[in-house]
This record gives C-alpha cells, structure tokens and sequence, in this order.
C-alpha cells in the first residue's frame, strides 16, 4: 500500500499499532489488509483496542481521510469508526463480485 500511495503521490510516513499519535499534518491514513492478531476472535476485534485506534478516531471526526482495505476496513468496523456490523454471508463461502456504493 505504501508504494502504491507513493506512486499516487501522497508522501507516506509509518505509524505502529503501539503508536498513539499520527504524524503532523497527516491527510489520509490507509490501514491496510492482512490478519491482525490472527483473526482469533473477530476480524479486526483486538486490533480495533490497539493504541494508534484513538489518533485514527480523532482525525477521522476532525474531517480527515480514513482508508481501510481488506482487513483494515474490519479493524475500522469493530472500532466504531463505520455504522453497523460485520456479518458472515448466508452461505459461508468466498464470493467475488463487483458491488456498487453509494
């Protein structure tokens, strides 16, 4: 994720789960996929308690730019960050399908 943002032109620094505060002038922080803490409970659920989650709550109701991907986006969930819940599909199955936001 951080080349990618590089190539896009954003000029990225890295914070640590264990950190309490973003960088100064911080626009977009981008928390990114893989399985935090093994995914052992929730997807997401331990992670969401980490230090770093308060400086993303407070940039994020100040205005600023919260991305998450893949896992990141259920670290987001389970934090409160985003309405509702995460829920398991009727089947229990992967899918992969084009879904359209609004």
């Amino acid at each position: 994720m951080k080349v990618a943002l590089e190539h896009a032109g954003f000029d990225v620094s890295m914070v640590w789960h264990k950190d309490s505060e973003l960088p100064a002038g911080t626009d977009l922080v981008a928390v990114p996929g893989g399985f935090s803490f093994g995914d052992y409970l929730r997807c997401g659920a331990i992670a969401a308690h980490a230090p770093i989650v308060g400086a993303l709550k407070a940039h994020g109701a100040r205005g600023g730019y919260v991305l998450g991907v893949c896992n990141g986006f259920q670290v987001l969930t389970e934090a409160g960050m985003l309405p509702g819940a995460l829920l398991r599909n009727a089947g229990l199955k992967y899918i992969c399908r084009t879904v359209g936001l609004r």
